[in-house]
């Protein structure tokens, strides 16, 4: 954000640019910062089951409710032009915060989106970990959401992965 410029472009076009840390930091629970793929930088954005990580990993709790309702209180913003995008684990946060809240996003965006944990080893992990089953991720895994879902977004969608199909080293 800082380096690309971002906040300076967003000012010039009076948009808000909030970019919260999505994990708890310095909670001194054990194994947190043992694994780049569980705990600390790694909530998956979900709403944790399991101790010791549910009392503070409600990540999902966090960018859907307390945090649109900590801007509105202390921002002149229009919460009805809110939008949500990210990168990588973000970007798949993204898609399942929109999915699950369709009418809170006015679009969604993923950029290189951590795609189908529920297949991942690491995806395997977390959900174990924080959920206490792999069943239980599917209801964190925006491919699954995807295939369950009835009803169409009420948001627009825009998910990229580039377009470089080749990777030289």
């Amino acid at each position: 954000m800082t380096k690309a410029g971002a906040l300076k472009h967003a000012s010039h076009k009076g948009i808000a640019l909030v970019c919260p840390d999505t994990s708890p930091r310095g909670l001194n629970i054990q194994g947190e910062n043992e694994h780049w793929d569980f705990g600390t930088g790694a909530s998956f954005y979900l709403n944790a089951t399991e101790h010791p990580w549910r009392e503070n990993y409600q990540m999902f709790d966090y960018i859907t409710t307390e945090l649109p309702e900590i801007i509105k209180q202390n921002f002149n913003i229009d919460d009805n032009k809110m939008g949500i995008f990210g990168h990588s684990m973000g970007g798949h946060g993204a898609l399942i915060c929109g999915l699950k809240c369709p009418t809170l996003f006015k679009t969604v965006s993923a950029l290189a989106p951590l795609c189908h944990p529920v297949n991942s080893s690491f995806g395997k992990k977390a959900f174990k970990g924080y959920l206490g089953s792999l069943d239980a991720g599917k209801d964190w895994d925006a491919c699954e959401l995807v295939k369950k879902s009835s009803q169409p977004l009420s948001s627009p969608v825009l998910i990229d992965q580039g377009s470089n199909l080749s990777l030289n080293a």
